[in-house]
């Protein structure tokens, strides 16, 4: 307990000093920029309120949880994006206590590298026996380059759970403790509600890994107990998660939310952007930016972690003692077998890197291009190795009980990550695609746009490789110095030149918005003066539908809580786009954007006239007075009007 609280308080203060400054401005600054940090601040502290209601024993806030205020007059729009139930819970006493979505924010944002870094270090360290080696697995999982361009995304940086999921599971085999299993379940569960990538990404390699652990059990086939264990809590998982399904599931049918098979190549990963590095990046940014530039397709891990991983899977043993492989005579034709095995993967990764292998063969060439074909040859050859050598299979046994998961884990991750049309360097890679089989026959997965998220399960199996090749340094003379070392020049490689706050870019076609929100009791007096509206008032900003001045709507909506039109998310309603177009220019056409108001039944209006870049912004307020609505209230550009 000791080690790891040590190592969770180092942690913290590593995730503080790469960070900086947000700590100088915890209260008031926004980690990385003002985008979806801030929708995902409004979620959270429509979360909260909801939680504070159900407390207080208004029981119908659990029937409307997804009932949002956003989007209105839309049902369900809380699932148009993540709920972040779980890191609400997290973070609830502390808006009760403050009130302050930024502060809340904040300390979620902080708090996924110090807990990644904990649950990884407890994982590595039950792994490999050594807390050095757990310590430098919890420091590769929890500072990753990747999480750099993720930063703005609060649910794809809590993966917290997921080493503290393959941990419980570890525990539970190794000491047949429920608690342990109950543990690993409920963090499964956790991460799955923290994320609906997760949900899907990483739940099965989950089970997979608990399933891999009772295997390397001698007497894993007649451990029915521990079948039952596990069948009973991917049941409980189920029955916990399923109530936050059904209104995703619920939105899909009704509204057919799916992406289209080209969006989701798109937000695919190339075989390249695993060499590609995030522009933030104090080493690489320079370097590696412009090595295939693409949406999501940041993914360089960084040097140190590809090294140790290396180490870790080529060189980790579970034990010193462990026991030696058979000594008897080698098979030459199993020899030979696995050697052509060997050459068919490794022409097969040359042709995935470079797209075709071309070899000049005296008379003629030989062009390679089938990945696939190369692979099943490979699995062909070595399966045939196997079923004639005992000396191959007990050496494949001791590598699948080692360290084999982690390996085939980090491939599959990475083949899921190119999506359902592989690519290099954009263009078409002749390798099967895994994820288009789960995209067509998968519920969920067609509603999931960026496939190269599997980057993260990719990171946990490399950080965890990489811990046991830590832990094999650390056995060495001079080990602890060389990690030490290791340990800085990673986070040197991993950390940001500076880490951004307050990140905001130009708006086109209106003015910018200020690069600052602030919380619910220091918002602008126009939001306060809405809170003292009747409570079935129903509120429309202008501009509508753009995207900085619609998301800020839904912030300041946290003063208020009344409904408003307005609203940002992953998915949109089917009529926000006539919506916004009817409320659009409205000097231009008053009846008809007046119709629409009396449509969706909206008592009041904001007009942001500062927002507009001419007179456009007055002409919309004369516009709609000129329309019969009465002005109430008027401060620094901001005019609340209500409509007959």
């Amino acid at each position: 307990m000791k080690q790891a609280s040590r190592a969770f308080a180092a942690y913290l203060v590593i995730a503080l000093a790469v960070t900086w400054p947000l700590a100088r401005g915890l209260a008031r600054d926004v980690a990385w920029d003002l985008g979806d940090p801030v929708l995902n601040m409004w979620i959270l502290s429509w979360d909260c309120e909801q939680f504070r209601a159900i407390l207080g024993g208004h029981w119908s806030h659990l029937r409307h949880f997804f009932d949002a205020n956003i989007f209105y007059p839309a049902p369900l729009t809380l699932a148009y994006s993540e709920h972040l139930v779980p890191e609400a819970i997290q973070i609830f006493p502390i808006y009760e206590l403050t009130r302050n979505p930024i502060l809340c924010y904040n300390l979620l944002f902080l708090s996924t590298f110090a807990l990644s870094g904990l649950g990884m270090f407890l994982f590595a360290r039950e792994l490999t026996g050594s807390a050095a080696a757990g310590f430098v697995g919890g420091l590769l999982f929890a500072f990753v380059p990747y999480r750099l361009p993720q930063s703005s995304h609060l649910q794809m940086l809590s993966s917290q759970w997921m080493p503290f999921a393959l941990y419980g599971f570890r525990r539970w085999v190794n000491t047949g403790r429920t608690r342990a299993l109950v543990g690993a379940i409920a963090a499964v569960v956790a991460d799955g509600l923290s994320c609906g990538y997760y949900l899907l990404y990483f739940s099965p390699f989950a089970a997979a890994y608990a399933i891999w652990e009772i295997w390397r059990r001698r007497d894993w086939l007649a451990d029915r107990g521990a079948w039952l264990k596990l069948a009973a809590g991917v049941i409980c998982a189920a029955i916990m998660i399923l109530p936050f399904v059904i209104p995703y599931a619920r939105i899909n049918r009704e509204l057919q939310l799916s992406r289209s098979l080209t969006e989701v190549t798109r937000l695919s990963a190339d075989v390249y952007s695993y060499a590609t590095a995030s522009t933030s990046e104090r080493l690489w940014g320079s370097r590696l930016a412009d090595v295939f530039p693409k949406p999501e397709g940041e993914l360089f891990p960084g040097v140190v972690i590809v090294l140790l991983a290396g180490i870790g899977g080529m060189a980790w043993r579970e034990s010193p003692s462990a026991a030696p492989l058979a000594t008897g005579r080698r098979s030459t034709t199993a020899t030979i077998l696995r050697l052509i095995a060997m050459l068919h993967l490794a022409a097969a990764l040359f042709t995935i890197v470079f797209r075709r292998l071309t070899i000049h063969a005296w008379l003629f060439d030989i062009r390679l291009n089938d990945v696939t074909q190369l692979l099943i040859r490979a699995a062909i050859l070595y399966a045939l190795a196997l079923l004639i050598s005992p000396d191959s299979r007990q050496r494949a046994a001791a590598f699948m009980r080692s360290r084999g998961f982690f390996v085939f884990a980090l491939a599959a991750a990475i083949w899921l990550s190119l999506g359902p049309a592989p690519q290099v360097f954009g263009r078409p890679l002749d390798l099967a695609s895994p994820y288009a089989v789960l995209w067509n026959h998968v519920p969920g997965f067609e509603g999931l746009r960026v496939p190269a998220r599997f980057a993260m399960i990719a990171i946990l199996m490399l950080s965890t490789l990489g811990a046991l090749g830590a832990a094999v340094i650390a056995r060495q003379r001079f080990g602890l110095v060389v990690l030490s070392l290791a340990s800085l020049a990673f986070l040197f490689e991993a950390s940001a030149a500076p880490f951004t706050v307050n990140g905001a870019s130009p708006v086109r076609g209106y003015a910018t918005p200020e690069a600052r929100v602030y919380p619910p009791r220091q918002a602008p007096a126009i939001y306060h003066q809405v809170a003292a509206l009747p409570t079935g008032a129903v509120l429309a900003e202008l501009p509508i539908g753009q995207t900085d001045w619609d998301v800020r709507a839904m912030f300041y909506s946290t003063v208020h809580w009344r409904p408003i039109v307005n609203g940002y998310s992953g998915f949109f309603p089917p009529d926000y786009g006539r919506e916004t177009l009817a409320l659009g220019e409205i000097p231009r056409h008053p009846r008809i954007s007046m119709d629409m108001l009396h449509e969706i039944h909206v008592t009041h209006v904001i007009v942001h006239e500062r927002a507009f870049l001419t007179a456009e912004g007055a002409a919309t307020t004369a516009a709609l007075r000129e329309s019969g609505a009465q002005e109430i209230f008027r401060d620094n550009g901001d005019v609340l009007l209500a409509i007959p």
